[in-house]
C-alpha cells in the first residue's frame, strides 16, 4: 500500500511520551496554590494531549516510524486527516496541518530551469537500485545508449561525468547547439544540405537539416552535432576527445542531491517532453500560450518579432485573469526584468507594472504567510550569476597569470540550480499558515524549458499542432512533433513517495491542468486534449510535511558575478541572458546589433533601462558603472495593448 494510504493504527496503551505526560501532570498538582489556575490548565492540556496521541495509536506508529518522535508524527497524521483542527495547539506544537477535504491542490507553483535533458539530470536516478513497487523507469543504459564518433570511429556510451567537482558541475562546456537545425541533426543524424555541418545558425540553409517525411528519430547525432558545433566555433579546428565526449555525459544522483531526493521521494515524469525541438523562447512561450507564433528561434531575424502586436496570443495568465483567479510571475531581485513578461509582451504588458510581477524576496514572504496565488511561475536568475542550470558558453578572454592560461568563460554551475530548488522546496515544505496557502494544499512542479542539445535516448513523439492552419512558419517546421525529454517533478502532500509517471506529457499539460481545474477555455489545439498533471495526485490520505524529506544541497562556491562587475566584467553571457537583454533593447526600439554580450554590458543596460519596468514599489537599487554607455532607444516603448 502506497504511503499516505495507510489506515490509522488501533489505539494502544500509553506510549513513552504519554507516560511522561502523565508524570508531568502529576508533578504539576504539587505546585503552590498561587499557581492553581496554571496547574489546572496544564493538567487539562496534558490530558488532552495524552488522549489525542493515544487516539492516534502512537505505540504502533512509533515502532514503524522509528521511535517516539516518529510515532508522534506518524500517528498524529492519521488523527488530523480529513477535518479541521480539533486540537490546534497540540497540532501546532507537532508541526501538523489540517488535511484538506479532498485530494488535489489549491495552489500550483512552477519553477522552470534551463537547457538540460532528462537523461542529463535524472538518467542514472535508479542505476544502482530497482525502482520502487515494480515500476518502470526509462533511464540510461550504458550498454545500449551510444552515439558514433566520426573522428575516432568508435561508439561513445552515455556515462557519468568524471573529473574534479568544479569541472563536472559546469559540464558540458561549452554550450552545444540548441536551435532547430542543430536539434534536427541531433535527433535524426541529418545534415541537409551537407554544408550546414560547419555553419553558424544564421548561415543555415533550407531545409535546415529537417528529416525526410515519416523518418523516425534514432537519437544518433548528438555527438556528431557537438563536434561540428565546436569545430565551427574554433574556426575549423578539430575539438579534443575529452571535450566533445562530455555531450554524452550525465550527473549521478549524488552530484545533484536535491533533484535526486525529490525525484525519489515524490513523483518523477520520465516521459515529459518540451514543446518544440528548439530553444528557450519557443518552449517558454508554449508553456504558457500553447503556441510560439510559428517561431523556432529566439532572435532570428530579430527579437522584435516577440513584442510585435502580430504575435499576440492569449496566455494562461489571461485566462486566469478573466476567470477571476489569481496569478503571479516571480523573477530574481537582481535581474529586475521578467523573461516571461517580455516573451508575451502583447498579452501581458498591461500587467507589467502591477502586483502580478513580483521578486523572489516577495515569493518567500508569500509562501511563509499563506499568500500564494492560485498559480505562481518562478524564473531563475538568467542573466548573470545565473542559477538557471544553463551550460556555460565558451571562453571569451584568456589571461596569462604566471605562465598559465586562465579561461574567462561564463560562470555556470548546476549546484546553483540545485541550491535554488532546495530553497524553494524548503519554503513550501515549511509553509504552515492555517489560512490561505500551505504545504498541504500547494503543489510544487519543477521542469526545464528544453534539452539544450544534451543527449537523451528517448525519441520525441508526434504532437498536435496549435492550429490546423499554421500558415507560414519559421524554417518550415510543422509543429507536429514534440521536443526532447526534460526533467519534470511533482511535489505535494498528495503525491506518493517514489512515484514514476510513464505517461507521455508535454509543456501544454500545465495549461490543460489549470483550464480543467477552473473551467476555463483552452488556448490552442495543442492544450485542448493534453494530459494533466492530476496524475501526480495519487494518494487518498495526505502526507504531512513533517514527514517530508529535508534536502541538503552541495556546497556552492562563491560566484564572482554576485557583485557589481568592477573587475572581470567581460565574462560572456549565456544565450538566455543575451536573449532577455535583446528583448529589453527591442522593447525600446534600440539597435539589436548592440545587444550586450558580457556581464558588464548586461549590468549597465539593466541599470539604465531595466529597473522599474516590472512590479510595483521597486526603487532603483543599482547604478551603471559606465553611465550613458548603453544602447539608446530609437523610439518610445510601444503602447500597452488593451485587448485581452
Amino acid at each position: 500500500m502506497a504511503e499516505g494510504e495507510h489506515r490509522p493504527q488501533k489505539s494502544e496503551p500509553a506510549s513513552e511520551l504519554g507516560a511522561n505526560d502523565e508524570t508531568a501532570a502529576s508533578d504539576a498538582t504539587g505546585q503552590s496554590s498561587s499557581g492553581q489556575e496554571t496547574t489546572e490548565r496544564s493538567a487539562r492540556d496534558s490530558t488532552s494531549r495524552r488522549k489525542f496521541l493515544r487516539g492516534a495509536g502512537l505505540v504502533a506508529a512509533g515502532a514503524a516510524a522509528g521511535g517516539v518522535v516518529g510515532g508522534v508524527v506518524g500517528g498524529v497524521v492519521g488523527a488530523v486527516a480529513g477535518r479541521d483542527s480539533v486540537h490546534p495547539k497540540i497540532e501546532k506544537e507537532l508541526g501538523l496541518l489540517p488535511e484538506p477535504s479532498k485530494p488535489g491542490f489549491e495552489h500550483l507553483v512552477v519553477v522552470m530551469f534551463e537547457n538540460r535533458s532528462f537523461d542529463n539530470i535524472l538518467g542514472f536516478l535508479y542505476a544502482d537500485q530497482k525502482p520502487p513497487r515494480g515500476q518502470k523507469f526509462h533511464g540510461l543504459d550504458v550498454a545500449r545508449d551510444t552515439n558514433h564518433d566520426p573522428l575516432t570511429g568508435q561508439d561513445i556510451a552515455a556515462h557519468v561525468y568524471n573529473g574534479t567537482t568544479d569541472f563536472v558541475m559546469s559540464q558540458p562546456d561549452p554550450d552545444p547547439g540548441e536551435e532547430y537545425p542543430f536539434v534536427n541533426h541531433q535527433l535524426f543524424g541529418t545534415l541537409d544540405p551537407a554544408e550546414n555541418a560547419n555553419r553558424m545558425i544564421w548561415e543555415m540553409e533550407a531545409p535546415y537539416n529537417a528529416p525526410p517525411v515519416d523518418a523516425e528519430a534514432d537519437m544518433s547525432g548528438f555527438l556528431a552535432d557537438y563536434i561540428d558545433h565546436l569545430r565551427t566555433e574554433r574556426k575549423g579546428s578539430a575539438p579534443a576527445f575529452d571535450v566533445y565526449r562530455h555531450i554524452m555525459g550525465a550527473f549521478d544522483p549524488t552530484m545533484l542531491p536535491v533533484f535526486s531526493t525529490l525525484a525519489r521521494e515524490f513523483a518523477v515524469y520520465d516521459n515529459w517532453h518540451c514543446a518544440v525541438p528548439s530553444q528557450t523562447f519557443c518552449n517558454r512561450s508554449f508553456f504558457h500560450a500553447s503556441t510560439s507564433h510559428g517561431f523556432v528561434t529566439n532572435g532570428l531575424p530579430s527579437y522584435k518579432k516577440w513584442i510585435d502586436k502580430s504575435a499576440y496570443a492569449p496566455t494562461i495568465f489571461n485566462r486566469l485573469q478573466a476567470g477571476g483567479r489569481s496569478w503571479a510571475i516571480y523573477f530574481d531581485d537582481r535581474q529586475f526584468i521578467s523573461m516571461t513578461g517580455f516573451i508575451h509582451t502583447p498579452a501581458l504588458q498591461k500587467y507589467w507594472k502591477t502586483d502580478h510581477f513580483r521578486t523572489m524576496t516577495r515569493f518567500y514572504d508569500d509562501v511563509k504567510n499563506g499568500r500564494l496565488p492560485d498559480y505562481s511561475f518562478i524564473e531563475p536568475r538568467l542573466v548573470y550569476d545565473h542559477n538557471d542550470m544553463h551550460p556555460p558558453v565558451g571562453p571569451m578572454t584568456r589571461t596569462d597569470v604566471d605562465g598559465k592560461v586562465i579561461s574567462g568563460g561564463a560562470i555556470s554551475d548546476v549546484r546553483a540550480g540545485d541550491a535554488l530548488l532546495h530553497q524553494i522546496y524548503t519554503a513550501v515544505r515549511t509553509s504552515a499558515s492555517l489560512k490561505g496557502s500551505n504545504a498541504m494544499n500547494t503543489m510544487l512542479f519543477v521542469t526545464f524549458d528544453e534539452h539544450g542539445g544534451l543527449y537523451d535516448h528517448v525519441p520525441p513523439p508526434a504532437a498536435t499542432p496549435p492550429s490546423k492552419n499554421m500558415g507560414e512558419t519559421e524554417m518550415g517546421f510543422g509543429f507536429d512533433r514534440l521536443g526532447v525529454r526534460v526533467p519534470a517533478l511533482a511535489i505535494s502532500a498528495w503525491t506518493a513517495k517514489g512515484q514514476i509517471i510513464n505517461e507521455t506529457m508535454h509543456h501544454s499539460s500545465v495549461i490543460a491542468t489549470l483550464t480543467k481545474k477552473y473551467g476555463l477555455p483552452h488556448l490552442t489545439d495543442r492544450d485542448k486534449n493534453a494530459p494533466t498533471i492530476d496524475n501526480a495526485v495519487s494518494l487518498t490520505r495526505a502526507r504531512q510535511p513533517a514527514t517530508w524529506p529535508q534536502t541538503h544541497p552541495q556546497w556552492l562556491p562563491p560566484n564572482p558575478e554576485a557583485s557589481a562587475p568592477e573587475q572581470d566584467g567581460d565574462r560572456p553571457l549565456s544565450p538566455p541572458g543575451v536573449g532577455l537583454l535583446g528583448l529589453l533593447i527591442a522593447h525600446y526600439g534600440g539597435d539589436e546589433t548592440k545587444v550586450p554580450r558580457t556581464y558588464r554590458e548586461a549590468y549597465d543596460l539593466i541599470a539604465e533601462r531595466g529597473q522599474g519596468l516590472f512590479g510595483v514599489g521597486h526603487e532603483k537599487r543599482i547604478t551603471p558603472l559606465t553611465p550613458g554607455d548603453t544602447p539608446a532607444p530609437t523610439s518610445s516603448p510601444p503602447p500597452t495593448p488593451s485587448g485581452e
